[in-house]
């Protein structure tokens, strides 16, 4: 009863719409989830994300959920998420992630998962890593582990927005490195992030893994900007 008098007063709604939600909605609304803006790139051996990260790090395989524009839907979504603080829907975006990455053979093999770690500095300021989340929802549907603690952003790098593809490259030099190896010996990882625009970061921390020469990097993101 009182769940019924909150809702009332303070009603669920859709995270991306505002329109109300059903009962058994969680953060999206039917309508929006349908028509998200879906990439299905996971099922194209080549496809643009792939051909982002060519010559940037030995990569398996890449591909991203789902497109980024700004007013779209998806955008809209991942801004709920990484400035509102909206840890259930990175899970539910994370289960539709998994969803897409389901539908092709290539990922099959995944046996970790890993979300591209934050600076403790960055981490301590906006008080959690928006990718743990995602990779939650990911895990949950995949049924693999996540790896949290196997790698780490060594030094917190300016951003990079507004630097050109070379900046971008050397702005991320370096700054991954792997803190586990034994725990990566031999597994099909998974590497994820919210957003991929150059692949420049994505690429440097696939670059670290690639220093275990037993282990296999996979890259997905959520969205990308294409």
């Amino acid at each position: 009863m009182l769940k019924e008098i909150i809702s009332l007063i303070y009603p669920h709604v859709c995270l991306s719409c505002a329109e109300p939600l059903r009962k058994y909605d969680q953060n999206i609304c039917l309508k929006c989830k349908s028509h998200l803006p879906k990439t299905k790139f996971s099922q194209r051996i080549e496809n643009p994300v792939v051909k982002l990260l060519w010559g940037k790090a030995h990569i398996e395989h890449a591909s991203s959920a789902f497109y980024f524009k700004k007013g779209n839907r998806i955008q809209k979504l991942m801004h709920q998420l990484k400035y509102k603080g909206k840890k259930e829907l990175g899970e539910e975006l994370g289960a539709l992630m998994a969803r897409e990455l389901k539908c092709s053979t290539i990922y099959n093999k995944i046996d970790a998962i890993i979300p591209l770690p934050l600076h403790k500095s960055k981490l301590r300021l906006r008080g959690y890593n928006q990718c743990d989340p995602i990779a939650k929802g990911l895990s949950e549907q995949l049924r693999v582990d996540v790896l949290n603690h196997s790698v780490k952003r060594k030094h917190a790098n300016t951003s990079q927005t507004n630097k050109g593809h070379y900046e971008r490259h050397k702005n991320v030099e370096n700054i991954f490195e792997v803190c586990n190896p034994k725990e990566l010996n031999g597994r099909n990882i998974l590497l994820i992030d919210d957003v991929i625009t150059t692949g420049s970061t994505i690429a440097a921390c696939a670059r670290a893994i690639n220093k275990i020469s037993s282990a296999k990097v996979y890259v997905s993101t959520l969205a990308a900007v294409i």
